[in-house]
C-alpha cells in the first residue's frame, strides 16, 4: 500500500466516527458516506465480490438492533442500523486487506496502543500456524485410539494443547530473554511518515468533516 499504515487506520477511524453519527433519517449524508468505500472499492485491485460478501457477515448482528426498530414499527430506522452496519464492516475491511497484520500492528503501536497488546497478537499470529498444527497431531492421535468421539479424550487433548502450548512458550520467552528482549520487539523497517500521507489525511479529515456537517 502507498500509504502509511498510520493514515490509513486514522482514516478508517475518522470514517466510521462519522458514520456512527449519522442521525436517523439523513439519508443523503448517509449515501454520501456509503459511497466512500464503494468508490474506494472499485479502484483497488482486491476482489470485489469477495469483499461485498464478507462484509455482509454482520448483517446477522445487524438484525438484532434492526428487530428492535421493527417491533417499535419503525421500518426506515431499522434498514438505516443495517446499511450503517454493512458499510461500517466494509470499511474495515477495505483497510485490513490493504495492511497486512504486521503493518496493522505496527501502526496501532505507533498510535499508542497498550505494547501488551501489540506483543501478544503478534505472537498469536506468528505461532497459530503451529498451534493448529499441534492440534491436528493430538486430533490424528485420538482417532488412532478409537476416541474420535469421546468426550473424555476430547477433554484430555485440549488439556494437553494447553500445556504443550505452555511449555513452547515458556521456551520462546527464554530464548528472546537470552537473546536481550525488554519487552519490545525489533522494527527492521521503521514506519516512514510521508508529505502524502499529510495530503491524503488532511484531505480525507476534510472530505468527512464536510459532508457531516455540510448535509
Amino acid at each position: 500500500m502507498s500509504l502509511d499504515p498510520r493514515c490509513a487506520l486514522l482514516l478508517l477511524l475518522a470514517y466510521l466516527a462519522v458514520l456512527s453519527s449519522v442521525p436517523t433519517g439523513s439519508h443523503l449524508l448517509l449515501a454520501s458516506l456509503c459511497a466512500l468505500p464503494l468508490l474506494a472499492l472499485s479502484f483497488s485491485p482486491l476482489p470485489k465480490s469477495e469483499i461485498l460478501a464478507q462484509a455482509a457477515y454482520v448483517l446477522p448482528f445487524s438484525f438484532a438492533l434492526a428487530a428492535i426498530a421493527l417491533l417499535r414499527g419503525n421500518l426506515p430506522q431499522a434498514l438505516f442500523l443495517l446499511v450503517r452496519g454493512y458499510f461500517s464492516i466494509l470499511a474495515a475491511l477495505l483497510v485490513t486487506r490493504w495492511l497486512t497484520p504486521l503493518e496493522l500492528l505496527r501502526a496501532l503501536e505507533r498510535l499508542g496502543a497498550p505494547r501488551f497488546l501489540i506483543i501478544v497478537t503478534e505472537f498469536l499470529l506468528r505461532y497459530l500456524d503451529v498451534l493448529r498444527k499441534e492440534a491436528d497431531s493430538l486430533r490424528l492421535a485420538a482417532l488412532c485410539r478409537g476416541g474420535a468421539h469421546s468426550r473424555l479424550i476430547a477433554s484430555s487433548s485440549l488439556a494437553m494443547l494447553f500445556v504443550r502450548s505452555l511449555e513452547r512458550s515458556t521456551a520462546i520467552h527464554n530464548s528472546m530473554l537470552a537473546r536481550g528482549f525488554r519487552g519490545q520487539l525489533p522494527r527492521p523497517t521503521p514506519l516512514l511518515w510521508r508529505p502524502l500521507d499529510s495530503l491524503s489525511l488532511l484531505a480525507g479529515l476534510s472530505t468527512l468533516a464536510s459532508l457531516r456537517f455540510a448535509l
